[in-house]
């Protein structure tokens, strides 16, 4: 049995209001990526009500925020050179093919930021799994409703991180990579089809 509740940061922002939220999410603490506890802090609210990507909030009964993750659905470019024929083949249902290039272009759930909420250290602890859980959960409902079926991810080259999201739980696959020039960081792209 879950001990918190997954809310939509919109919902949310209808109960306390827009300052209430803002004033919550304010205390968000995630050292591990500040990343992030920025997005948290200066964007969330505003791509929510923008549309451009919801944040969704997993609460708990005295009301701290645990964790959050956040979903849009956006173009996707992928050469396919580093997934196994099986993967190419099931993405092709969704993807439109570059005869010459042999990239696939398709629609997809994007997994744009995903953490714990380091605030509260004394609070029931969320795990990786329960946050993916989560988000999957919401992700189904939206396939269910609308369709899609591919969902992707980009994290730092960090193992633990790439170990987390390629576990035999979380099935995601390598697809590519991209660096920023802005943050100075090289992504790993990861992808699954559901």
């Amino acid at each position: 049995m879950n001990e918190y509740a997954v809310l939509n940061i919109l919902d949310y922002m209808d109960v306390i209001g827009e300052d209430g939220l803002r004033a919550a999410l304010s205390g968000f603490s995630c050292s591990k990526n500040p990343e992030i506890e920025e997005f948290m802090k200066k964007n969330a609210i505003e791509f929510a009500k923008r549309k451009m990507s919801i944040t969704y909030l997993l609460i708990d009964k005295e009301g701290r925020i645990l964790g959050i993750f956040a979903l849009a659905h956006k173009a996707l470019q992928v050469m396919g050179r580093e997934l196994s024929g099986t993967i190419k083949k099931k993405l092709l249902r969704y993807a439109q093919t570059d005869e010459e290039s042999g990239e696939m272009t398709l629609s997809a759930f994007l997994i744009g930021q995903f953490g714990k909420n380091y605030q509260y250290p004394e609070a029931l602890p969320i795990s990786g799994l329960q946050l993916m859980d989560a988000a999957f959960d919401i992700l189904e409902h939206v396939q269910h409703e609308i369709g899609g079926g591919v969902v992707y991810l980009e994290c730092e080259e960090k193992a633990k991180l790439l170990e987390f999201y390629q576990s035999e739980k979380n099935k995601f696959r390598i697809f590519g990579e991209r660096y920023s020039e802005k943050d100075g960081v090289k992504y790993i792209q990861l992808l699954k089809i559901f």
